[in-house]
């Protein structure tokens, strides 16, 4: 104790007797250094050649509280640097990009400039049957409608089509409201991407499953096999409200055609709604789909999702 107090006062004794000459002497960077050594003995100025005891001393208290110390730097030129080759910078530059590329900024994602597709949800809390919480106004994001559009997404992108795809909950917390929210956001995005030509809803359909008897008949009326793999079949809905419904309706009906003679037992008939609008106008072409049902596993509704954009992307490549 009494020589830590011996040793504060020969500090002091220094710093205030050669503290004014030292200021006026020294540069900042050596006057810092001075400062630093006097003060912090344990710290380790790189640019310093430390005596063989030293070293030894040093090396035996760092192995004790290494991890106590911290290492510091003097003057600019100690800074450490980073050494990257250039191919190395080039490798992560292409590694950024194609991390941004698959980023969801604020609960958008787009794949490619100038896109031509949205997808969104207007029920996104629309959860399948292995969801824990329940299938209905869920956020269990990964076994929801919106996990199978970002995979219809991906897959898109991957055949060159630029897509929108937004993850947000237009149906929480109204229900009530959703449509009313979805239109919202179709309405905040489409202005920014006048490229848009196609639009998505994508939903799940709903049953009432009282029973071990109906969620049965439900899975075997919403799944089927393709490739050795059970995938929940799909179908597009249409509603009559819509001041232009002959073209949404002929759309659908095309397009199930088209994919009945790719794959005739993956895709349902069209179902029409009278009273139904579903926001249908807000785009040249609008599909509302619905994936699997409550009936139906997420992994059988992600299965379909490359069925899904392959019967888009070659149905849309071949119109144009």
């Amino acid at each position: 104790m009494l020589r830590k107090r011996i040793k504060a006062l020969s500090i002091a004794c220094v710093l205030v007797c050669i503290l004014p000459i030292a200021s006026y002497s020294m540069d900042k960077d050596e006057f810092l250094k001075f400062l630093v050594n006097a003060s912090y003995p344990e710290i380790k100025d790189d640019n310093k050649e430390v005596s063989k005891n030293t070293k030894n001393e040093n090396k035996n208290t760092e192995d004790k509280q290494g991890k106590d110390y911290i290492k510091f730097h003097v003057g600019e030129e100690n800074i450490p640097k980073i050494k990257n080759s250039e191919n190395n910078n080039n490798n992560n530059e292409n590694t950024t990009t194609t991390a941004n590329a698959s980023e969801y900024k604020d609960d958008v994602r787009v794949t490619k400039e100038n896109p031509r597709i949205l997808i969104y949800h207007t029920h996104s809390g629309e959860t399948y049957s292995n969801s824990p919480g329940g299938n209905f106004h869920s956020k269990d994001k990964e076994n929801s409608v919106m996990a199978v559009g970002g995979l219809v997404t991906e897959e898109l992108n991957k055949k060159g089509w630029g897509v929108v795809h937004t993850t947000k909950y237009n149906d929480y917390p109204s229900f009530n409201h959703a449509y009313a929210n979805s239109l919202k956001t179709i309405q905040s995005i489409l202005p920014k991407y006048n490229s848009i030509d196609i639009a998505i809803d994508l939903h799940r359909d709903a049953r009432d499953l009282t029973n071990d008897a109906l969620k049965r008949s439900e899975e075997e009326r919403m799944t089927t096999t393709i490739n050795g793999e059970k995938v929940a079949k799909f179908f597009f809905v249409v509603g009559e409200k819509n001041p232009n419904v002959e073209h949404v309706r002929s759309l659908a009906q095309d397009i199930t055609k088209f994919a009945q003679s790719k794959y005739p037992e993956l895709i349902l008939p069209v179902v029409e709604k009278p009273y139904g609008k579903y926001n249908q106008f807000v785009a040249k072409n609008h599909m509302l789909i619905e994936v699997g049902s409550n009936g139906t596993t997420a992994t059988e509704a992600k299965a379909s999702a490359k069925y899904v954009a392959q019967i888009l992307d070659e149905y849309f490549k071949q119109k144009n």
